[in-house]
């Protein structure tokens, strides 16, 4: 059977590709995941990896966490190290009630590629107790719960495309086979690790795989049904993990080390906690005192292009250091400035970073690397190639544009972007390449002209401007100006599509507007969002450096500065070039013929498919 997993990030395995996905606490569409519905279990939790990955576990002891064996991940056969994971508790990791570190990831003995050894598990180690009540686990052969009804708890994609808040939903299962719990399509993307919880509420297994039950289609979150890795097998391998979480051997007195020295269950309880003034590493949780921008400080490392995430509540990742960020007391607030706003300070930015980019004005900006295309339309990271800077507007930036970055002719373009390249409409700098991995995130490589094109290769739904831009054999249609990528079907279409006739055969088509297309109101676009764009309203979606529009779409900044929409190019579908704002207006979608692109070979390529 084909299989896909469901990290939010991509992994190395011959049998699982997984695409990147952003945390999007900003979603407009109330389609919970896969008929759920917001969930409140504090005991199930938001794994982050710093590397940028996302997944869901669940504590189930003091100091012990379950979780897939593949959301720990680091090289192709082996764990990333514990430093690199933060625990989160709470509806959304963004507002986190609580966090917790990680002093020691196992994985469960096997392959790490989903070879069908069923060992795709893995514990985690807290270096202090969490308080929330630990889920029980049944070690019972899970064929006892084949026809029940089970409950499916993450923090994962929705069929609509959000992700970062806690759902649940209540499915079949449908068998058990070599280690596996089969269940109804109940998961997507950065569900990877949560918990499926019998009627008696003990975990039978955790969320490991979507698969096509034909094996020959792609699964697709939203009717693609779910396999859980069972635990029963690996009971040995669990309980001496939970052991060793409580276990203590006393060593002396407390010192900051991660580990309860003295035996009385408390962790580096003598310990300056994160945030608070220091002399030494010694003193402090973490055993890092450093020079900040908010004084000598006990901190942690984090990445200062993200600096929302990775450290502790009440604190944010301080950039001024460049590309080395520390955590440092602060927190943006709902009434935080939107980007190009005047500030003095970080903390007034809802980007958390306040910067003169070189011009004598400070202001709130995105941080960016330098020529790795992480900016908006219309704009330029303003640092040299792998430094790190701020995202202006690009007519301000003295000197070569980077990856990604507008442009009108080659001579514009420098660092590793070597070409200005029109794509669809649409002019920015680009890199040659062989191979998607060439081109970095955000981009794909197109095989064609073999240049770097923004927009991963996309699934059906996602923008195109060519075949190759989508994903798995994928094919690019058009209805008007709008492209988007689509598969042959039999009535096996992601939620949102039908499987029509085109061209001699059956492909997957949208039941309502696609991003660039008109509406009026939210309710006639899949994405469930329709904008002003200042030349009438279109279907869009929220985008930004984390979460990529399709290719031949722009991320264009809404007016308060504070938002992004994808939104076609001004040549396609708006005559207005500058930002646009959230709202409803004239020119329904609706009545207009799919077609697909060069019509003959596709039918042609559709026959063919297998």
């Amino acid at each position: 059977m084909s299989k896909r997993c469901l990290v939010t990030a991509a992994l190395v395995g011959a049998l699982c590709s997984c695409a990147p996905e952003r945390i999007e606490p900003l979603s407009s569409s109330s389609a919970p995941i896969v008929d759920g519905s917001p969930s409140h279990n504090r005991s199930v939790v938001f794994l982050y990896n710093l590397a940028g990955a996302a997944c869901t576990a669940t504590i189930v002891a003091p100091r012990a966490v379950l979780t897939a064996k593949h959301c720990i991940q680091g090289g192709s056969s082996s764990a990333a190290p514990a430093s690199q994971f933060v625990v989160y508790v709470g509806d959304s990791p963004y507002r986190p009630i609580r966090q917790y570190r990680v002093a020691e990831v196992r994985p469960a003995p096997g392959c790490w590629d989903l070879c069908g050894d069923a060992s795709d598990v893995a514990m985690l180690i807290l270096a202090s107790p969490a308080v929330e009540e630990p889920v029980p686990i049944s070690f019972e052969p899970p064929a006892g719960i084949t026809g029940q009804t089970i409950t499916a708890i993450g923090y994962g994609q929705t069929p609509a495309g959000s992700s970062g808040t806690q759902l649940s939903t209540s499915k079949r299962v449908t068998g058990v086979r070599g280690g596996l719990v089969f269940v109804e399509p109940a998961v997507c993307s950065g569900d990877s690790g949560g918990p499926v919880i019998g009627p008696e509420g003990m975990i039978w297994g955790v969320a490991s795989f979507i698969y096509s039950p034909d094996g020959r289609s792609r699964p697709e979150c939203g009717t693609a049904p779910g396999a859980y890795n069972g635990i029963s097998h690996l009971r040995d391998f669990i309980v001496a993990a939970i052991e060793d979480s409580g276990s203590c051997v006393p060593d002396g007195e407390e010192v900051c080390n991660g580990a309860d020295d003295d035996c009385d269950d408390e962790v580096d309880e003598v310990c300056t906690p994160p945030g608070e003034a220091c002399t030494a590493d010694d003193e402090c949780v973490g055993s890092l005192c450093a020079d900040t921008s908010a004084g000598r400080i006990c901190s942690q490392a984090c990445d200062p292009l993200r600096p929302g995430l990775g450290c502790p509540p009440g604190m944010y990742c301080d950039g001024s250091g460049g590309c080395e960020g520390l955590c440092v007391p602060g927190d943006s607030t709902e009434s935080a400035l939107g980007y190009g706003a005047d500030c003095t300070s970080d903390i007034e930015c809802a980007s958390l970073f306040c910067a003169d980019p070189g011009d004598g004005r400070q202001r709130c900006l995105d941080p960016c690397r330098g020529d790795a295309g992480m900016c908006l339309a219309g704009e330029a990271c303003a640092a040299t190639p792998g430094s790190c800077g701020g995202c202006v507007p690009a007519d301000i930036v003295i000197g070569a544009r980077g990856l990604g970055e507008p442009c009108a002719s080659d001579e514009e373009c420098g660092g590793s972007a070597a070409s200005c390249f029109d794509d669809g409409g649409i002019e920015y700098c680009t890199r040659p390449c062989e191979d998607d991995e060439a081109c970095g995130e955000g981009f794909h490589c197109r095989m064609g002209a073999h240049v770097c094109v923004r927009g991963p290769r996309g699934s059906v739904g996602s923008g195109c401007v060519e075949n190759a831009d989508c994903a798995d054999g994928g094919l690019c249609a058009a209805r008007g100006d709008v492209r988007w990528c689509t598969r042959a079907c039999s009535d096996d279409c992601p939620e949102g599509f039908e499987c029509v006739d085109a061209g001699g055969a059956r492909v997957c088509s949208p039941s309502a507007g696609l991003v660039g297309e008109r509406c009026e109101e939210a309710a006639d676009c899949l994405s469930g969002l329709c904008v002003d764009t200042g030349s009438g309203t279109v279907c869009t979606r929220r985008c930004g450096p984390d979460s990529h529009c399709g290719t031949g779409l722009e991320c264009v900044r809404t007016g308060d500065g504070r938002d992004a929409v994808c939104v076609p190019p001004p040549s396609r579908g708006s005559d207005d070039g500058g930002g646009c704002s959230v709202g409803e207006g004239p020119g329904r979608a609706g009545g207009v013929a799919w077609l697909l692109l060069v019509l003959g070979a596709v039918a042609t390529m559709l026959r063919r498919k297998p």
